[in-house]
Parts: C-alpha cells; sequence; structure tokens
C-alpha cells in the first residue's frame, strides 16, 4: 500500500508541495549562507597580489565584542600588524595585514582575531600570531590589494576550485531533492488532477454559480 493511497487528492498535493518547498528551501538556505561566509570573501580575494612584506609596527586596539555562540557573547583583543611592500610598481606602500579572506570580510578592524568563551584562550590565540607575524622587522611572503593598498593578506585560503565545490554541490542537491520529490509524488499520484479539484462556488469570472 502506498504512502499517499489513503489520502484525498488535495491532502495528496498539499504534502507533495510541502517536501518540494522544504528540500528547495534546505539547498537554497545552504548555497545563501555559503555564498556569504566563503564565495563572496574568496572571490574578493582573487584580485590580491603576490609580494614580499615587512612588518613596521605592531599594536593591540581596544578590545571588540563578538558573538561565540547562541546566547553567548565575550571580547577579544584586538591585534593591528601594519607591514610595508613592494607594489607591481616597485613603489614601496603600507597596509594592515589580515589573516586570510574571511578575517578581512568579518573583522576588518584586526589583523587577526579568536572568538572563544575564555578570554584567556582569546588572548593565547592572539598572541601566537603576534609571536609568529608581529614582530617588527619580520619579513614573509603575503599578498596585497592593487585597488586598495591598505589591504594586506597573510594567505589565501580559496581558489577557483573552492569556489567551484563550494556552488556546485549545493546546487547538485538542490536538483536531486526536486527530482526525488517529483519522482514520489508521480509514483503515488500525489499531484492534484483538475478533476480532483474542489468545487468552487464561483465561476472563472468571479460570478457566483
Amino acid at each position: 500500500m502506498g504512502c499517499c493511497e489513503n489520502m484525498t487528492p488535495e491532502r495528496k498535493h498539499s504534502v507533495c508541495r510541502k517536501m518540494l518547498c522544504s528540500g528547495m528551501i534546505l539547498a537554497m538556505a545552504l548555497i545563501i549562507m555559503l555564498g556569504i561566509l566563503i564565495v563572496k570573501p574568496a572571490i574578493y580575494g582573487q584580485a590580491f597580489k603576490p609580494t614580499s612584506c615587512t612588518v613596521v609596527s605592531a599594536n593591540y586596539e581596544d578590545n571588540v565584542d563578538c558573538s561565540c555562540g547562541r546566547n553567548c557573547y565575550t571580547k577579544m583583543p584586538c591585534l593591528v600588524v601594519m607591514v610595508t611592500y613592494q607594489d607591481r610598481q616597485n613603489a614601496t606602500a603600507t597596509g594592515m595585514l589580515h589573516n586570510d579572506e574571511g578575517e578581512l570580510d568579518q573583522w576588518s578592524m584586526c589583523s587577526y582575531h579568536s572568538c572563544s568563551r575564555s578570554w584567556e584562550l582569546n588572548v593565547d590565540s592572539v598572541s601566537w600570531f603576534e609571536n609568529n607575524y608581529g614582530q617588527v622587522g619580520q619579513t614573509y611572503s603575503c599578498f596585497y590589494n592593487p585597488g586598495k593598498e591598505n589591504e594586506v593578506l597573510l594567505r589565501k585560503d580559496y581558489d577557483n576550485m573552492v569556489i567551484f565545490h563550494v556552488m556546485f554541490w549545493p546546487s547538485l542537491l538542490l536538483a536531486v531533492l526536486i527530482g526525488i520529490t517529483c519522482v514520489i509524488c508521480a509514483k503515488y499520484k500525489c499531484w492534484l488532477d483538475e478533476d480532483d479539484s474542489p468545487p468552487s462556488n464561483y465561476s472563472r469570472f468571479g460570478v457566483p454559480a
């Protein structure tokens, strides 16, 4: 016995519509979330060019409020590392170092951040970054933005393949969910046929029958 055999045509139609809408909403929410968190900073980071950076200063700004989870709010130290580098015209420019594309997109006021429930863990994490990449006179490879010389990345975590996979698999999931829903609805005849439509008290022109 099929799962929809004991349902009225109207009920079958309602169930299939809810299944289809739920799957589409789930997949679209995933696409939007990944687009904001990964694709947006990844595309922006494509413009950055490799160069060599030299640290000129590393200072702590005022502590920054951040959300460490559901109903969790804390403060984190904000380290600002300034570096100099050579651009494509071999001119010396100065910019603020950021750990990666996500850091620049979400926490542009800091070079590195750590937002956990423990203040001590946040301090230890930021101190580690300062000891490794915030020592005055230290030189290492980095990336700069030709369009905004004050934006510098320590590394780029995303490339074209990451963008492809982030967009392809959720889109494939959306297509699969729609296909499965259509197959189930067709198998159990869950679509509402015109002959199964409930009688209406009005004609197609809105005139009472």
